[in-house]
């Protein structure tokens, strides 16, 4: 009874292990009528699909149990370690001689001893060399804004001291180094080497606010090309009185370098100013003259032969008047010229090339310098403190050049310049006289104009578009 029990579950295995024989036999089949590149492809998909799976089972079996982490604990490690002894190394800190490099711009007024302060040179040696020995004048004699370079070491001792010069006629500048030398006389030695000076060109745009120069500074462009801006457009714009407040410039300039130290400004390349919503442009050009000059795109010299006034930068105080009454004695009378208010000593120029006429004390005129500029035209300079050197009779004078300072000689309130232009000897008034106009450029000349002129008008662009993007941001 029980064996045939037993015998049915037994029949039932086999039933099933021959009906999987069976479908066995038939997949076998079906598979061998597959092509063998199918079953390949087949094949490679299998064992692909099985990768995640091995991976995450020999994963499982690497990663440790928790029992495991739980049984972790740190152990603490500790290790002797042996301080280096101090002594040797503050002896050999004190052995060993460190320089460092400071750089300082010479200050206008500044002298040889505050110039060394600021360079931090402590050095009583190096400064009594720099006083008395005639080599080392160059050196203490170095202008307003010349770099200087000194090596020294923490106690202020002087290594060396370099200045560098140049001359704007040449193309390379003297460096002249002040150093150290034990061997020689005085404990220094002075070398001097030439290098080739490098010429860079720089960009820079400012708005008026209050004054010209006043926002040049602020735009940090060099004293000197800011006159050069005045210089180029004052036959155009007059400095002194026109002037609004939003007015806006754009320059190119020369910044001349040696040996990477920067030196000076070289010249004005160009310059676009609005002045009252009008713009005025001077672009520089070698016209074959010995110093080129400033000229419109359309030719036109932006010099006249005649400068707009003698003075650089200053305001009128008195017009040209048929009838004024004297500030001093009170009763009417002409007045043939035109008063410059300015500090005493402003330096006064010659408004054109010519000769001296008179050069001397002429009663209310007190010291008078009279410049003849050709057979029409002739001017005068009155009330001066002083005359500049070389102020004759006959002597020949160019447009620019320094005629004397401002004063208050002769009859006079306070310090002033009397300036008169004469035509064929009769006083007329500056402000409106025609004055003769340089000559402009020949038609070849005005198309090398045009050439030369291209790349700083896209550099002026590109001032012009900073300057927008700039007032779009701040909006």
């Amino acid at each position: 009874m029980s064996a045939g029990i037993l015998a049915k579950p037994l029949e039932g295995l086999r039933g099933a292990q021959a009906l999987a024989r069976l479908h066995a036999r038939r997949l076998q089949r079906r598979w061998r009528r597959v092509d063998r590149t199918t079953r390949h492809r087949i094949q490679l998909a299998a064992v692909f699909s099985w990768l995640p799976v091995s991976a995450a089972v020999a994963a499982i079996a690497a990663a440790p149990t928790a029992l495991d982490l739980d049984s972790l604990q740190s152990r603490p490690i500790v290790e002797t370690v042996i301080a280096p002894a101090l002594a040797p190394q503050i002896a050999a800190i004190a052995e060993r001689r460190e320089f460092y490099l400071r750089e300082a711009r010479v200050q206008r007024g500044e002298t040889l001893a505050a110039l060394l302060l600021r360079l931090g040179i402590d050095d009583e040696a190096a400064e009594h060399y720099l006083r008395t020995d005639p080599a080392a004048r160059l050196l203490v004699r170095a202008a307003p804004g010349r770099f200087f370079q000194a090596s020294i070491d923490a106690q202020g001792r002087l290594g060396w001291l370099r200045v560098v010069s140049s001359d704007d006629a040449t193309a390379q500048a003297r460096v002249l180094t002040l150093a150290r030398d034990e061997l020689s006389q005085g404990g220094f030695s002075i070398g001097e080497t030439l290098v080739d000076l490098e010429r860079r060109v720089e960009l820079r745009s400012g708005e008026v606010q209050a004054s010209f120069f006043a926002a040049a500074d602020a735009a940090e462009l060099p004293d000197l090309i800011a006159q050069q801006v005045v210089d180029a457009l004052e036959s155009d714009i007059d400095f002194h009185r026109s002037l609004q407040r939003g007015d806006s410039f754009r320059v190119v300039y020369e910044a001349l370098y040696a040996g990477g130290e920067y030196l000076r400004p070289g010249r004005l390349l160009a310059v676009q100013f609005v002045n009252d919503g009008k713009p005025f442009e001077a672009y520089w050009f070698d016209n074959g003259s010995r110093n080129g000059g400033y000229y419109a795109l359309s030719g036109r010299n932006m010099k006249r032969t005649f400068l707009r006034s003698p003075l650089e930068y200053t305001r009128l105080s008195s017009g040209f008047s048929s009838s004024r009454t004297h500030p001093i004695f009170g009763f009417d009378a002409a007045h043939r010229g035109i008063d410059y208010s300015a500090p005493t000593g402003t330096k006064i120029r010659s408004v054109a090339g010519g000769v001296i006429e008179f050069a001397g004390w002429q009663r209310g005129y007190g010291n008078v310098v009279e410049v003849r500029h050709d057979a029409k035209y002739s001017t005068l300079y009155a009330h001066m403190n002083n005359f500049a050197p070389g102020m004759v009779k006959g002597a020949r004078i160019a447009q620019g050049d320094l005629v004397g300072y401002v004063g208050s000689t002769g009859w006079a309130t306070g310090p002033h310049l009397h300036y008169e232009v004469k035509i064929h000897g009769n006083q007329v008034n500056p402000l409106v006289a025609v004055l003769p106009a340089a000559e402009p450029l020949g038609d070849t000349q005005r198309d090398a104009l045009a050439i030369s002129a291209e790349p700083l008008r896209a550099q002026l662009a590109l001032l012009e578009r900073i300057r927008v993007a700039s007032t779009s941001a701040r909006r």
